[in-house]
């Protein structure tokens, strides 16, 4: 019993930590997303006020990248476009050349341009590595890939796309896990000590009352 208490205190200690406010979101829109400029979407949707100050989109868990110029690999493409509905969110990107053929993009905001509440669109040509040049990648081709957001306190969340039940999108991400810092795998390994003792003297308790 004791050891299950240690249990549900580390889990609260957790479940209210400064982590559950901070948060964003993204979406991909369904069938392709080939020369479109609104095909991928992240919304800051966190409620403690922060900006979020680069995102890093992953496409390496589904074999993916970037089709920007027609160089290798991949000749069928379309460049890296911002869509004007982002607003007044000021990104920063690779340029198409540095981007081609790559699996990852980071964007960089400016100032605190990235606020709760705003969104950040864009389109660019992805491809597989596994069918350069075929189809590209619809948007639940994106499931599995990831996405992380560092915000204006200096704390990074991840998401992984998964599918979506949106109407129009094909994917859907939410930005939300963070990585435990050394104080939480500390309270962790405390809790998993004192579930080892309690069991180590249950054990020897149940011995002795055999005898």
């Amino acid at each position: 019993m004791k050891h299950l208490k240690k249990l549900a205190i580390i889990a609260a200690l957790l479940s209210t930590s400064s982590f559950a406010q901070i948060s964003a979101s993204g979406q991909i829109i369904s069938g392709t997303t080939f020369s479109t400029n609104n095909a991928f979407q992240f919304f800051n949707t966190s409620t403690a006020g922060e900006y979020i100050t680069s995102l890093t989109w992953d496409l390496t868990p589904i074999g993916g990248f970037f089709d920007t110029t027609a160089a290798n690999p991949g000749n069928s493409y379309s460049g890296l476009v911002i869509n004007t509905s982002t607003g007044g969110v000021s990104a920063t990107a690779p340029s198409d050349a540095a981007l081609d053929g790559k699996q990852k993009v980071t964007f960089n905001f400016a100032g605190n341009t990235f606020a709760a509440g705003q969104k950040f669109i864009f389109g660019v040509d992805t491809d597989l590595l596994s069918c350069i040049d075929c189809n590209g990648i619809n948007g639940a081709g994106f499931i599995g890939a990831k996405v992380a957001a560092t915000f204006s306190d200096g704390q990074t969340r991840y998401g992984t796309y998964v599918a979506s039940n949106q109407t129009g999108y094909g994917s859907m991400v939410s930005i939300t896990q963070p990585v435990p810092e050394p104080e939480t795998y500390a309270l962790m390994g405390l809790g998993l000590v004192g579930l080892l003792a309690a069991r180590h003297r249950k054990s020897r308790h149940d011995t002795k009352s055999k005898y």
